[in-house]
């Protein structure tokens, strides 16, 4: 896995998850080796935002395959909801069929009076994306994420829970507002590209939607 610092928790998980939830981290770990394939941008040329502070790109529509979990996202939780989509990658859809992990691992955070929802997704690579398996977990579903204008920068580090994500989405908010851009405070994507075994020079992005 990538967002969610899994070296860790692979050594840890036979104490605190249940026997078949380790074996299926383990499982992800091994593959968290393999191919992988990151999904496509463009970026906008901006005199605003030349100085490399953070950057405007526009990502296209495309499939992912998601799972929500409302009200908090322990570390725990998200360990959960990675493992359901890693199923559906790794075989648990109506095809049986492996499929190359997408990047980044993407968690929309939206926050509407009061009630948070956090939808974790990862990314449906391009061989799949006109016909991808659908789910056999009813919890586990397809969207299509619509065309989309973000301003980002990365960060490095684990960013393995919220008070590490919203302390970049605060200092980035700040950072485009001063630069005179409005963003959604509403919807947010926190969004993290590197397996667990790295430690140094990770890469970790949140996005704002440019309104």
């Amino acid at each position: 896995m990538r967002a969610l610092k899994l070296v860790l928790v692979v050594g840890l998980s036979a104490a605190v998850l249940p026997l078949i939830d380790a074996a299926s981290l383990l499982t992800a770990f091994t593959r968290s080796l393999g191919p992988q394939e990151e999904i496509t941008f463009s970026t906008v040329p901006s005199t605003d935002v030349s100085n490399g502070e953070f950057e405007e790109r526009v990502y296209p529509s495309k499939q992912w395959v998601c799972t929500k979990q409302n009200g908090g996202l322990t570390e725990g939780d998200q360990i959960q909801v990675f493992l359901k989509l890693f199923a559906y990658i790794d075989g648990a859809n109506d095809q049986n069929k492996e499929l190359v992990m997408g990047l980044p691992v993407s968690i929309e955070y939206s926050d509407v009076e009061g009630q948070k929802v956090y939808t974790a997704c990862f990314f449906i690579p391009e061989a799949d994306q006109a016909a991808p398996p659908a789910p056999t977990n009813s919890q586990v579903f397809l969207t299509t994420r619509p065309q989309m204008t973000v301003l980002t920068r990365q960060f490095g580090g684990y960013a393995n829970d919220e008070p590490t994500w919203m302390t970049e989405v605060q200092a980035l908010t700040k950072l485009v507002n001063e630069a005179g851009y409005q963003v959604n405070p509403n919807l947010i994507y926190w969004n993290a590209y590197d397996p667990p075994y790295k430690f140094w020079g990770r890469r970790n992005e949140v996005w704002l939607l440019k309104q």
